[in-house]
């Protein structure tokens, strides 16, 4: 077992079933689907829910009636050089205010506020700063402020400590009380426009055009999730960029050669984000941020084209950095440190943030690297964790550790003073030990529901539009295609990384980073996970698979996985050799002790040898051990007697989730068919020997109500649906005819 493919409904017919789709996010009622497929801004939630908004806006108009001199404390990210930008435009136009703002250098000032950069800032007889994603930890620097007498209006959408820091207002998602909180995932930008719409909603709504974009591309390039208030900005967003009110946009999306007209949130996270990233990892923010305020054709264009050399220069040293953290990574035991923790002087801080993403998305190991500034004897990291760690809670376990950190549930960053590190390492690891399990750490991807690729058509994936834009907790729907097989397929791209598949019924596939993958496609059969899309190539459309993993049919390396009422069935039915396939997993440390029925004599002793710490059972059994898995090698004879068993393996689980993984196949049929049928030829024999009616035989009649039952059983145990199996084991009730 080395992935989790986790099946959320099963689709029996041949009509898309959309209701269930919604509902696999969170979409239930009518007005929750009027507002997920209409996304109206008029749907957006009131700023005023967020504590200290009203106190931040009579401190804002005070300071713009009387002329105060106000600063915008952003961050070097695109969150928050979007959010500086969202609230520079909006004081410029509605307040004719061209505001102070300040953004930090990576390097030099770190994150968020610092006493020496306030400094500074303080000497400029600033009156009153704002801080645009970041400051809710900052309680010293509010102190520092608190006694010079400048005010302080924090808006931030990182994870807050126990106490706030010491400000006129402190707006943050995180401290809404209100159940179902409609912003409760916004980004910094979002945070930002908040105040806007608080400030002035009428004049924000004529300026939504010009901002909205903005907040779009910021929600996007932080990774926050596609739900709610996000959605209807991103989409929103998406949508308004062809208005050209943000000329800086505009000029950026030409010099990638991207069409505005079809831009995804993808794109925007891959393509249009990275330049203005990179002017805040290796160079200047403040380029990014006049990218986006500024109104000058030429001095745009010019800083466009800077900031996509920028980002080149940015690839270069990050391929660089993964290159060498990856020849680290040789040293590591991975099975033993759960995670990967490496640190270098050589490294750019501005950049191990990157490479921690793509080592995360290669090993599925939480990933924390560290740049060493040797003078200083510190290291500043980047954490990313896999989706079963909450990262923000294991460093709030290992604080002791270091300087100061903070973050989300997927990402952080952290620093530490470089002789710790190996401390930290241990500690990270006991947090990893204590709350988590082995397979957790298995890669684990979620299928909407299966379909037959046959019934794939145009309408269908139109439908399918509505559910845009794609991205963290909305991702686009994905579809377990069963039982396929290529008539040919071949490598394309750059060094071949990616693979095109012709599949049997004409439809083509394509697989992006399996290029290696090839043979093994070729050789057989094989189940996909895929989006079904339109694939526009020289004026032809033609539906197209794009790929996101993978199985094969004789080596399933991935179970699919029916999860419904505290049950979890993993299907590994009819896949090969069985025999090998339970010793791959009884190898394997994600099943750590496991209970498995075999109702084959030899077959037990031959396991039983091989592997003591498991426990081989057949028609007796006793479940007293503390058990990881509960493995049916064998098919049992009705659905009594596998009830019987799960049930009894139950009692000694307390509510722990109940995993259950089947390797039966065709052959337990004919062998269990040939048991029931021996053993009634055997009575037969016995009443015929006493000259009795055989068919009066009362052990007889048992033996014909179990084949019956077994017939029964077995039908529902070879369905392709196992969740219609664990409706059946819940609603169970006992068969008294049953022998």
């Amino acid at each position: 077992m080395e992935k989790i493919w986790k099946l959320n409904f099963y689709q029996e017919d041949t009509k898309l079933n959309i209701d269930r789709l919604l509902a696999e996010r969170g979409i239930v009622t009518e007005t929750e689907r009027e507002i997920y497929l209409n996304s109206d801004l008029k749907y957006l939630s009131d700023p005023f829910l967020l504590p200290g908004m009203k106190k931040a806006v009579k401190r804002i108009k005070r300071a713009v009636n009387n002329n105060e001199k106000i600063l915008i404390y952003g961050d070097y990210d695109v969150d928050g050089i979007t959010s500086t930008a969202v609230l520079f435009r909006f004081f410029k136009k509605v307040y004719n205010i061209d505001l102070e703002y300040y953004l930090p250098d990576r390097i030099k000032d770190g994150y968020g506020l610092n006493i020496k950069s306030l400094t500074k800032i303080i000497k400029e007889n600033i009156d009153l700063i704002i801080t645009v994603d970041c400051g809710i930890t900052a309680f010293k620097e509010a102190e520092y402020l608190a006694e010079e007498k400048v005010d302080l209006i924090i808006t931030d959408h990182h994870t807050p400590s126990n106490q706030l820091p010491k400000a006129e207002a402190v707006i943050n998602h995180h401290l809404v009380e209100a159940e179902n909180y409609f912003a409760s995932e916004i980004a910094g930008v979002g945070t930002a426009y908040k105040l806007t719409q608080a400030l002035n909603p009428k004049k924000v709504k004529e300026m939504n055009k010009e901002l909205i974009p903005i907040v779009a591309l910021g929600t996007v390039a932080d990774i926050a999730p596609l739900k709610n208030e996000n959605r209807i900005l991103v989409k929103n967003g998406l949508e308004m960029i062809k208005e050209d009110q943000v000329l800086g946009l505009k000029i950026l999306i030409e010099e990638l050669k991207l069409k505005k007209q079809n831009l995804s949130a993808g794109q925007i996270g891959f393509i249009i984000a990275p330049p203005l990233n990179a002017a805040g990892r290796i160079d200047d923010a403040q380029q990014a941020l006049k990218l986006l305020i500024s109104e000058d054709l030429e001095e745009i264009k010019n800083i466009a084209q800077k900031l996509i050399k920028i980002n080149k220069k940015r690839q270069q040293q990050e391929e660089k950095i993964y290159q060498e953290a990856e020849s680290k990574i040789k040293n590591i035991d991975l099975e033993t440190e759960k995670s990967i923790i490496l640190a270098d002087s050589n490294w750019h801080s501005g950049i191990i943030g990157i490479v921690a993403s793509r080592l995360l998305e290669k090993y599925n190991l939480p990933v924390i690297l560290f740049a060493v500034d040797e003078e200083k004897s510190t290291a500043k990291g980047s954490a990313r964790s896999i989706s079963s760690l909450n990262i923000y809670q294991a460093l709030e376990y290992c604080q002791s550790k270091v300087i100061k950190f903070g973050g989300h549930k997927a990402a952080a960053g952290l620093s530490i003073e470089f002789d710790k590190i190996d401390c930290f390492k241990n500690k990270f690891k006991e947090y990893l030990l204590q709350n988590l399990a082995e397979e957790d750490f298995l890669k684990n991807k979620k299928i909407d529901l299966n379909y037959d690729v046959s019934k794939l058509n145009k309408d269908l994936i139109s439908t399918l539009e509505q559910f845009k834009p794609f991205g963290v907790a909305n991702p686009a729907p994905k579809f377990l295609f069963q039982n396929l097989k290529s008539k040919k397929c071949y490598q394309m791209g750059k060094e071949n990384k990616h693979l095109k598949i012709y599949l049997e019924n004409g439809i083509e596939a394509v697989a992006f980073n399996l290029g290696d993958q090839a043979v093994q496609l070729a050789s057989g059969g094989f189940d996909l996970i895929a989006q079904p899309e339109i694939n526009c190539w020289r004026g032809k459309e033609n539906i197209q698979l794009k790929v996101d993993d993978y199985r094969l049919t004789d080596n399933p390396k991935a179970a699919l996985v029916f999860e419904k009422n505290n049950y979890s069935f993993y299907d590994y039915r009819n896949s090969g050799d069985k025999r090998l396939n339970l010793d791959k997993l009884l190898s394997n440390k994600v099943v750590g002790k496991a209970a498995v029925y075999i109702s084959h004599k030899k077959e037990k002793a031959h396991f039983e040898t091989k592997f003591e710490s498991h426990y081989f059972f057949g028609s007796s059994y006793n479940f007293q051990s503390d058990f990881s898995h509960l493995i049916f090698y064998s098919l049992p004879f009705s659905l009594q007697q596998f009830t019987e068993i799960i049930n009894n393996y139950h009692l000694n689980r307390e509510n722990k989730m109940i995993k259950v993984i089947f390797i039966f196949g065709n052959s337990d049929i004919k062998y269990n068919s040939k048991v029931i049928e021996f053993l009634k030829q055997q009575e037969q024999a016995a009443n015929s020997k006493n000259e009795l009616d055989f068919k009066g035989s009362v052990r007889y009649n048992k033996l014909s109500r179990r084949m019956d039952n077994f017939i029964k059983f077995k039908d529902i145990a070879f369905k392709n649906n196992l969740f219609d199996l664990i409706a059946n084991v819940s609603n169970f009730k006992e068969d008294k005819n049953e022998s």
